[in-house]
């Protein structure tokens, strides 16, 4: 249920997914706010700021000594005006010492046109958890 006039927000996000894969923490930001409010898969419950952002992103490269991947293989787009939504499941990889690692969450990030220019303006990116344990469930994968 992609909307016709998603292509700028897909091309955000192809945009990214090279950068994740070059570790370019500079070009990973292009599209982000300076006032973007993030809640991130790790603590504290929000990010407020592109400086945040960009310290949990970079932290995140800094943690793999390999290539990191990131994609969302099945997006979702709306745009409706100067806002557009988007969801779907994101699929992380890390490449280091111990081999590949895959990593699968759930994003939904809300962009808004200022000036003629797409930016994202919010973030939710999370795990699901296990009720029993009350632990973030990481090895969950998307139905197939």
């Amino acid at each position: 249920m992609t909307t016709p006039d998603a292509r700028p927000i897909h091309d955000i996000f192809t945009g990214w997914f090279d950068a994740t894969s070059r570790k370019d923490i500079d070009a990973v930001m292009q599209h982000i706010a300076s006032d973007v409010v993030s809640y991130e898969h790790d603590a504290p419950l929000e990010y407020r700021g592109v400086d945040a952002v960009r310290a949990v992103c970079q932290r995140g490269f800094d943690a793999s000594d390999g290539e990191v991947t990131w994609t969302v293989p099945a997006t979702t787009i709306l745009v409706r005006g100067d806002i557009a939504v988007q969801w779907g499941l994101n699929r992380m990889t890390a490449h280091g010492t111990d081999g590949p690692s895959e990593m699968w969450s759930r994003g939904t990030r809300i962009f808004q046109k200022r000036d003629g220019r797409w930016e994202m303006i919010h973030q939710h990116v999370s795990f699901p958890y296990d009720p029993s344990t009350g632990k973030a469930a990481l090895d969950c994968q998307p139905e197939r």
